[in-house]
């Protein structure tokens, strides 16, 4: 009896001390964080956070790069230079020399 006396004395002298109660408050809030995970799931949003960032930073550099490409294939020039050079092809003007094998 005389040690539940003791225990309880020591608890009404802890409680007249806010600034202990204050770190033991803030101690039990940051384990109960870290018992249900919010914590690590915030950790891990801020990681998706900054992944995400790059792929939008490498979305918005293929989109230019792609409008660069649109735009020269809206040019004329553009597209009788490809059909020369890939398909072959000759305009009326041009000389076309034929070896036989």
């Amino acid at each position: 009896m005389e040690d539940i006396r003791r225990l309880s004395f020591n608890f009404r002298q802890l409680l007249n001390k806010p600034y202990k109660i204050a770190v033991l408050c803030v101690f039990v809030f940051v384990i109960s964080l870290f018992i249900n995970g919010s914590l690590w799931r915030v950790w891990a949003l801020r990681r998706d956070h900054a992944t995400i960032l790059t792929q939008i930073e490498n979305a918005q550099k293929k989109s230019s790069l792609l409008d660069v490409q649109i735009k020269q294939a809206k040019d004329p020039v553009f597209i009788e230079r490809q059909a020369r050079d890939k398909l072959d092809m000759v305009s009326d003007n041009d000389l076309v020399f034929v070896f036989p094998e």
